[in-house]
């Protein structure tokens, strides 16, 4: 068996872009959530729909890519770094397969349904908002996944690097 090979400098450029991408893929769905939450505080029904448009737009330029930067990384830094799969990157693998599992197999297609939903004049239907809520909800439950997987990244249960 290989000896754990943190050191060098490629397992450290897989590190930096491995955070960076987590930060990013994170970060912008906070983001995201909150202002669909302002939104919805505001009552501001047209604006809800809003974020969910522009939710869907940048999970296809932004967030697939991270998360798919952050997958890459993280395997080149188990194989470069001779790390192994330990509990804590088990439950980042896991996490992640879930959290794209409910991108690509929930959210996508919701705001994608949502298009059709819309009046053809632009106004907002009552199925449209119902629809920006449960969008909404499952994005909320998707944060609370990737909150766990960065969660066990730094607290590394069942043994660190």
């Amino acid at each position: 068996m290989l000896a754990v090979n943190t050191d060098s400098t490629a397992f450290k450029v897989l590190l930096f872009v491995h955070i960076l991408a987590a930060v990013a893929w994170i970060g912008g769905g906070i983001m995201i959530t909150l202002m669909g939450e302002r939104a919805k505080r505001a009552r501001d029904e047209g604006e809800m729909v809003k974020v969910a448009l522009n939710a869907e737009f940048w999970a296809l330029r932004f967030f697939i890519p991270m998360s798919l930067v952050l997958l890459a990384c993280g395997i080149g830094m188990v194989s470069v770094g001779h790390v192994g799969f330990k509990p804590f990157v088990v439950v980042g693998l896991v996490g992640w397969v879930v959290s794209f599992a409910i991108g690509a197999g929930y959210l996508g297609p919701q705001s994608a349904k949502l298009h059709g939903m819309l009046a053809g004049d632009g106004s907002v239907t009552t199925t449209a908002v119902e629809q920006v809520n449960r969008i909404i909800w499952v994005a909320r439950a998707d944060l609370v996944i990737l909150v766990v997987i960065i969660a066990s990244m730094a607290i590394q249960p069942g043994g660190g690097i």
